[in-house]
């Protein structure tokens, strides 16, 4: 389900890269006596890229930032997280969720736009690069060129390291400012307990499902070893290996803490990577401040850092017999393996957060001394709400930096409306229209409001049949309207006849036309609610609703849908 709706906000923001534009900013803005810097992300599963943002935020938290991240999901238990969290609904374009803030920080090239077309406050793109960096002639053209706009539209770009930097200005154009990754010394050093064996062990980090990690050519190179040295192989992975996969290792630890890495790094005999691409990479940082010796490939992002016969035992890329012949040589050699131990400890402590941190909140704070240049007056605008409209009246702010911002002719925010014995709804209901129409184009901002007109529902046909209790003319009426109306109407009119059959107790009408419409619409959580009011307690449907969140991409949905489970 998740990856069928990243998929579909996906194809959405390319439908609308026709209305992608720089961002204009300008020097004048006033020094912060607390910076609120927002991180939006794509995802926040167990990785590299993911752990390095979450760095990011807990320690401009603890240098007196505030610091908020967005995205699509629950709240993670594998990092400790110290920030705000927003969960935005995947029915809801992430950007939409973002708070008013001085700074936003897009973490990944596909919400740059969306970020963008806020207007809250200047956006920065942080790459620590992916395949559009290292794989860029694998891409379709279309891929090209929605990434190439992408790169031309923030003001401010950083990156993790000078190949990742270098790369952006050949493919891209755009110069990006260099700050390194580091490591959390509490976690990853030299003390602390070790994960020993019958055997010693060979460690390797990554997901089998990506190929840049290179895990084939440290099975093959394991293969070749494993007899003349006795030795063990230990994989930590995000996720559930294949069987296959699986009867290769020795021992598979699915998303293990970071303690138990730790641990893990300081009872290994070494830690190979074999990736064959990287911007930075991480994991072999951390198995030297760990004083675990390392077998890395040539990537150009390792080569930050790591030097052969020094710090690491560097092999070629795609080379299993090559990675083979440094670990064999480093195994035989104890005074070879106590140098790189000795060195890269010395390596690892020259990446520490406290210096990178601090350079990265002047960084910022820089930033937020630009303001949004507005490409709309508020005078363009028909503005039918009010700051105490709002359910939250900071929200006002966020509405007001939208019209400046927007190419739209109408905005619409949802409007929140309370039944008797239904689930609170949100209407999307038109709160701004452009005085002088010029495309017609319609957008929504993310600012719930109490009704103007308490009674609106009732000038609604089928919502005033049902509030008058009139249920069966109701029922009639919300079948014929959804017969008569598009897709996602068909979905709201339908719910409404759920609704009105379950009044009417005609309870194994109401299922059947629930299951019909669940079949035809999977992505809208309402339906899932009607099911667990009908049929009770239902695991299934709770995670569905735990995972899609308010159904913010139709006409009407339960608002705060998660709230009342």
């Amino acid at each position: 389900m998740i990856q069928k709706l990243r998929t579909i906000e996906f194809q959405h923001r390319l439908a609308r890269i026709f209305r992608a534009y720089k961002q204009e900013v300008a020097r004048g803005g006033k020094e912060k006596e607390r910076l609120h810097i927002v991180y939006v992300m794509t995802h926040v599963g167990i990785s590299g890229g993911v752990k390095i943002i979450f760095e990011h935020a807990n320690r401009l938290k603890q240098l007196g930032a505030k610091v908020t991240i967005v995205a699509h999901y629950m709240k993670p238990s594998w990092f400790p997280i110290e920030a705000d969290y927003v969960q935005v609904p995947f029915g809801l374009e992430l950007a939409k969720g973002i708070p008013d803030c001085d700074l936003i920080v897009a973490t990944y090239w596909d919400h740059i736009q969306a970020c963008i077309e806020t207007g809250i406050a200047p956006v920065v793109y942080f790459e620590q690069g992916d395949f559009h960096l290292f794989d860029y002639g694998k891409m379709n053209q279309t891929l090209k060129n929605y990434i190439h706009i992408q790169y031309q539209i923030p003001p401010f770009i950083y990156t993790v390291s000078r190949p990742a930097a270098e790369l952006i200005e050949k493919l891209y154009g755009r110069e990006a400012k260099v700050y390194p990754n580091a490591i959390d010394e509490t976690v990853f050093n030299p003390e602390g307990p070790k994960v020993t064996g019958d055997r010693p062990y060979l460690l390797m980090i990554g997901r089998e499902s990506t190929a840049f990690k290179g895990l084939s050519y440290i099975l093959d190179a394991y293969d070749m070893l494993k007899k003349e040295f006795e030795l063990d192989l230990y994989w930590i992975t995000p996720e559930t290996p294949s069987e296959k996969m699986k009867q290769r290792a020795t021992k598979c630890f699915i998303s293990p803490s970071q303690e138990t890495i730790a641990s893990l790094y300081r009872g290994a005999a070494l830690y190979v990577s074999g990736s064959t691409y990287e911007s930075f990479s991480l994991p072999p940082l951390e198995a030297m401040a760990c004083g675990c010796p390392v077998v890395t490939t040539d990537n150009e992002g390792v080569l930050e850092y790591a030097v052969h016969l020094e710090n690491a035992m560097i092999c070629r890329m795609r080379d299993p017999q090559d990675m083979a012949e440094k670990i064999s040589e480093l195994l035989s050699n104890p005074d070879l393996k106590e140098r790189l131990i000795r060195n890269g400890l010395e390596t690892a402590g020259r990446y520490n957060w406290i210096a990178i941190m601090k350079e990265i909140l002047d960084y910022y704070s820089d930033i937020a001394l630009y303001q949004v240049q507005p490409r709309n007056l508020l005078t363009d605008w028909d503005i039918r709400i009010r700051r105490e409209h709002c359910l939250h009246p900071e929200d006002y702010v966020r509405f007001e930096k939208f019209l400046l911002a927007t190419k739209s002719d109408l905005v619409k925010v949802p409007v929140i409306y309370e039944i008797d014995k239904v689930p609170v709804i949100a209407r999307w209901e038109t709160a701004a229209v452009r005085k002088k129409i010029d495309n017609g184009l319609v957008e929504t901002c993310y600012c719930p409001v109490h009704p103007a007109n308490g009674l609106a529902l009732y000038n609604l046909k089928g919502y005033q049949s049902f509030l008058l209790k009139e249920f069966d003319k109701a029922l009639d009426e919300f079948l014929e309207l959804q017969e008569t109306s598009e897709a996602k109407e068909q979905a709201v009119y339908g719910k409404w006849a759920v609704l009105t059959l379950m009044r009417l107790q005609r309870k194994e009408e109401a299922k059947r036309k629930l299951k019909a419409l669940m079949d035809e619409h999977p992505y809208y959580p309402d339906l899932y609610k009607l099911a667990l009011l009908l049929e009770g307690k239902n695991q299934h449907h709770i995670n569905s609703i735990r995972v899609l969140g308010d159904g913010a991409a139709y006409p009407e949905f339960f608002y705060q849908i998660d709230s009342i489970i």
